[in-house]
């Protein structure tokens, strides 16, 4: 901004000076135009004296021949050659004094041209030094924009990184008489279910508490969706999703493990179930159980 304000003084002091040389310029040639004509009108007067001292001598001439008195005559002859003396001093005093002016102003134009290349020059170093700065300011940018790619890119390695990980997963069908069967069983006399995890340790892992939601999911591809045993809705991928039950864990790096129970309210359907964990953010991963 500074460079630019530089510029624009400097191209008003050079449009100021172009416009004084203009009138200069103009002014020498109105001068020599005017020194022409007093100097024609000059060597005018000075031929008209010169004309009247002739024939004035010729007057003085033809009447000393004839015997008259010249006296006055050869005075005024005498005072015509001082006034064409004087006269022509005069007049070339004036020329030199006109004369000296249009060199002092020929003078002053030499040295508004010499500032005019200077200024040009100073302008051209401004323009350089500004075209250097605005490609040093272009790379500092490209610098700014690549290191921040690169700490995008590192901080999306670090958030996946630090995502909640299953080790190990399994079902447990519990019946009303206290037994129990891990992964595949029959629905008849099912009373809940013992969905059990593990969750990795993970040093990258923020310590806060996360809401995991679970989605059991029909061989016919449906959710088991029940308000009333703490059924709804969450988003995710900027989706709706439904769950079956939701847990929050307190996630604070070690290795967990979660059991989470689910009590049977209606009779499940024959085949294959899939389980779904989600948080917000991501899906933390799945497993299966199997009614027969």
């Amino acid at each position: 901004m500074k460079e630019k304000k530089i510029i624009r003084l400097l191209s008003g002091i050079i449009i100021v000076i172009i416009i004084g040389l203009a009138y200069f310029i103009y002014q020498n040639n109105e001068n020599e135009k005017i020194k022409m004509m007093q100097e024609k009108e000059l060597d005018n007067v000075y031929l008209e004296l010169d004309s009247i001292s002739n024939v004035l001598s010729e007057k003085i001439l033809t009447i000393s021949q004839l015997g008259g008195d010249i006296d006055s005559l050869l005075v005024l002859k005498e005072n015509l050659e001082i006034e064409k003396k004087e006269f022509r001093t005069r007049a070339y005093a004036q020329i030199n004094r006109l004369q000296g002016k249009v060199d002092g102003y020929r003078e002053l134009l030499l040295a508004q041209d010499e500032e005019i290349e200077r200024l040009k020059k100073v302008n051209e170093q401004l323009f350089e030094e500004n075209k250097e700065q605005k490609i040093e300011i272009n790379n500092l940018n490209s610098t700014i924009s690549n290191i921040n790619q690169s700490n995008k890119k590192l901080e999306e390695k670090i958030e996946v990184a630090s995502r909640l990980e299953i080790l190990d997963f399994e079902v447990i069908g519990i019946f009303r008489n206290g037994s129990e069967k891990k992964n595949s069983f029959r629905n008849r006399s099912l009373d809940r279910l013992s969905i059990n995890l593990t969750l990795n340790e993970n040093d990258l892992a923020k310590i806060e508490v996360v809401d995991v939601y679970i989605s059991i999911e029909k061989p016919n591809g449906e959710i088991i969706y029940d308000i009333s045993k703490g059924s709804g809705t969450f988003t995710y991928e900027k989706r709706e999703e439904f769950y079956t039950i939701k847990e929050g864990v307190l996630v604070d790096r070690s290795k967990k493990e979660l059991s989470i129970n689910y009590i049977k309210n209606q009779e499940f359907d024959k085949g294959l179930h899939k389980v779904h964990f989600y948080t917000n953010e991501y899906k933390i991963g799945s497993g299966e159980f199997l009614i027969k």
